[in-house]
């Protein structure tokens, strides 16, 4: 039997000996939580679209109590969400295991770098997870947005059962933009779309 196999091998094209070797590979790649991580992390990042904002007629405007969400960020000062009423709210919600949060990572940093000195945006990037793991994870990675752990349970407004999960919402409260997974936060509409709610 093995030697059918050898001999079936040795008929083939180089071609197709190195797509069968790459594909074996690729499994036993799969199989290792380290590298099917990278993997996945490089497969979202290629098949990630830009996120798409929600119909004016379809969008929903929400009270302020809704947004109550207790955090603190990575230096351990508290916050509230209520905190940055008033301003167009990037809430993006993620965790350092989620490979297609890892994927969308650098290009919510893009938009970071090309919004940061607007002060009338607010980026909060929230995650449930332990303050040694995030910190560990964004100096790894050289980020510089700001992170923030949740203290208190999500408000239903911005409650997803999936992530990452990011939220645009203007300063009247209004949800523009909802989207579940990884997304290409950089790209010019996305950046127009944010300016484009200042009061």
């Amino acid at each position: 039997m093995l030697k059918k196999y050898v001999q079936k091998w040795k008929e083939k094209k180089l071609f197709d000996k190195v797509s069968d070797l790459v594909f074996v590979l690729l499994i036993i790649a799969l199989m290792i939580p380290p590298s099917r991580t990278a993997i996945m992390v490089s497969v979202k990042r290629v098949i990630a679209f830009a996120p798409r904002a929600i119909k004016v007629e379809e969008r929903v405007s929400i009270s302020e109590d809704s947004f109550h969400w207790e955090l603190a960020d990575l230096q351990g000062q508290e916050a509230n969400v209520t905190d940055f009423s008033g301003k167009t709210l990037f809430i993006n919600e993620w965790a350092t295991w989620c490979p297609p949060c890892i994927a969308e990572m650098p290009s919510i940093q893009k938009l970071y770098d090309e919004l940061k000195d607007d002060e009338d945006v607010a980026f909060l990037l929230i995650t449930n997870e332990n303050k040694d793991v995030v910190v560990k994870f964004i100096e790894e990675n050289d980020y510089s947005f700001p992170v923030y752990l949740a203290r208190s349970n999500t408000p239903q407004s911005l409650f997803s059962p999936s992530i990452p999960t990011t939220f645009l919402v203007s300063p009247e409260g209004e949800i523009v933009l909802k989207e579940v997974g990884s997304k290409k936060w950089h790209g010019e509409k996305t950046i127009e779309l944010i300016r484009s709610l200042k009061n």
